[in-house]
């Protein structure tokens, strides 16, 4: 038996960012800011700790439209996310030009866990090749915990903060409690 397929998400995504984390006047309270020279650097602070928060825990805010992809038919495939729906899963054409539906008789999605999971019962084409296989779904991300808004106040802060990278006299690293904070989040999405 094959080992199991190394899956590949499509990182060109589609869909509308919803704004979930605290917005500016809540972070300029938490930095104890009460003038508005710094709300431009402060809307800019809040973007880069919202992409940190994104890539760290590898979820979009908001909802959108993903594929993903694996080489060849495998009993089990899993693909890492919670989605709200799926649309299909396909097969590469021999050409390699297009994707044809794969009967859903022949597979199974089960996205109420994380990682999501497709079982194939039937598998066709003869693989390995790039990417014969494409899964099409969605996520949709509009609630988060609070420790995760919390985090997110936590990063705004450093980055307020410490605006310059330190210099030779501190060349340590302190661990950071919003890395604590997020860990709990980024394990519940796989």
């Amino acid at each position: 038996m094959r080992p199991h397929p190394h899956v590949r998400l499509d990182r060109n995504v589609a869909g509308s960012p919803t704004d979930v984390l605290p917005n500016l006047a809540t972070v300029k309270t938490h930095l104890r800011v009460d003038y508005d020279d710094d709300d431009s650097y402060i809307t800019a602070i809040r973007l880069a700790a919202r992409d940190y928060i994104e890539d760290y825990c590898d979820v979009k805010f908001g909802s959108f439209s993903h594929q993903a992809f694996w080489d060849y038919a495998y009993p089990l495939v899993l693909v890492p996310a919670i989605a709200t729906s799926f649309s299909n899963v396909e097969l590469r054409k021999k050409d390699g030009s297009s994707y044809t539906l794969v009967d859903s008789t022949k597979y199974e999605v089960d996205n109420t866990i994380s990682p999501m999971r497709v079982h194939m019962k039937q598998m066709d084409g003869v693989g390995p090749e790039l990417n014969l296989y494409r899964l099409s779904y969605t996520t949709s991300v509009t609630i988060v915990p609070e420790y995760v808004k919390q985090a997110f106040l936590m990063i705004c802060g450093h980055f307020y903060e410490n605006r310059q990278d330190v210099g030779n006299d501190r060349v340590y690293e302190v661990p950071m409690t919003s890395r604590h904070l997020l860990n709990r989040y980024r394990e519940m999405t796989f």
